[in-house]
């Protein structure tokens, strides 16, 4: 999820710098590859999820998919676009795309990272209107599941002026915690009453672009958050927004894909996924603490925006981000079981 904004001083593949800002904004269009797979806010039971035969792979209508998640009591993807700011599910058995959302105020709307508060049956949209000349506007949607109605709409820059909106992670008591790719800040929104400023602090700031995925980890005692680039971990407590670093070892910064960094983030088994470009790294913490952790790496193809964890595994989205901003052909859009 890399903004343009943020990468105006960014770089390609051997360090040659994009000598266009206008090329360099386009680029970073591209990578705005939503994190985000915040899963279930509130405990899925075993007797709450939906027992469906998931496929190898679904085919994706939405075009340029960046961020998705799973509900898993219904049984459905949903995955956001790029391209239009739509919303769309897919149910898990019958693979069948419903679009159920597409933004008709004005602007250039992009649907970014998503998460499903299972328990209130309400999913957490981040959007971003990408305005010209900028700065881009942040925004939370918050969908009654039971009536695919939008019940909440607010504008992050309540909270902080310029603020954007990149993920979105709900705990059990069904409040939202959204990260700021461009500002060093996480947000604590309210459904009602809307957002306010829960964090801050230089560790969650990038030199090219900041936050792009966060998730609740067990016990809900801290937020784990990924910084794009240069790529890193933090761990934000929930008790009181206190930022701490975890100390990474392993493979998490080499990921040679043009301008890859750490993009989507989802948490399974007691293990972070990340996805960059063109690897998924499992990030396998030495406690529950989260102080420090060991990453290992699988390749996959090139075009890589989120990895989103269900009961039948993990699937990566390829969203094809650099594709959109170059206005590239594309392969089809899809969501598939990883590894």
């Amino acid at each position: 999820m890399l903004t343009a904004t943020a990468y105006s001083h960014a770089r390609c593949r051997g360090g040659v710098l994009l000598a266009n800002a206008q090329t360099c904004a386009l680029l970073a269009c591209a990578v705005l590859l939503a994190s985000c797979a915040t899963e279930d806010a509130a405990p899925t039971t075993e007797a709450s999820i939906k027992k469906v035969t998931f496929a190898d792979e679904y085919p994706v209508t939405a075009q340029f998919p960046e961020g998705g998640v799973y509900d898993a009591a219904a049984g459905v993807f949903y995955v956001g676009s790029l391209k239009d700011g739509s919303v769309h599910r897919i149910d898990a058995s019958s693979k069948v795309d419903t679009e159920i959302f597409k933004e008709t105020a004005a602007g250039t709307w992009w649907t970014l990272g998503m998460a499903v508060d299972t328990a209130n049956k309400r999913l957490w949209v981040c959007a971003m209107d990408d305005r010209k000349p900028g700065p881009r506007a942040g925004h939370v949607w918050v969908f009654d599941l039971v009536t695919d109605k939008r019940i909440a709409n607010h504008a992050l820059s309540a909270a902080a002026k310029d603020a954007t909106c990149t993920d979105v992670a709900v705990t059990k008591d069904g409040v939202g915690y959204v990260v700021d790719r461009e500002n060093p800040v996480v947000y604590r929104v309210d459904v009602t009453n809307g957002p306010k400023v829960f964090a801050s602090d230089p560790l969650l700031k990038g030199t090219i672009a900041g936050q792009n995925g966060v998730v609740v980890l067990p016990g809900e005692a801290a937020l784990l958050v990924i910084v794009y680039t240069p790529p890193s971990l933090a761990r934000v407590s929930l008790s009181d927004g206190k930022v701490s670093r975890v100390e990474l070892s392993g493979p998490f910064k080499d990921d040679k894909a043009l301008l890859a960094g750490a993009d989507g983030l989802a948490f399974a088994d007691g293990k972070a996924y990340v996805a960059f470009s063109s690897k998924v790294m499992t990030v396998t913490p030495a406690s529950d603490q989260w102080a420090k952790a060991t990453s290992t790496a699988v390749d996959v193809k090139e075009g890589l925006t989120d990895v989103i964890s269900t009961p039948g595994g993990l699937y990566v989205l390829n969203g094809q981000a650099v594709r959109f901003a170059l206005n590239q052909a594309t392969d089809p859009f899809l969501l598939k079981r990883f590894p």
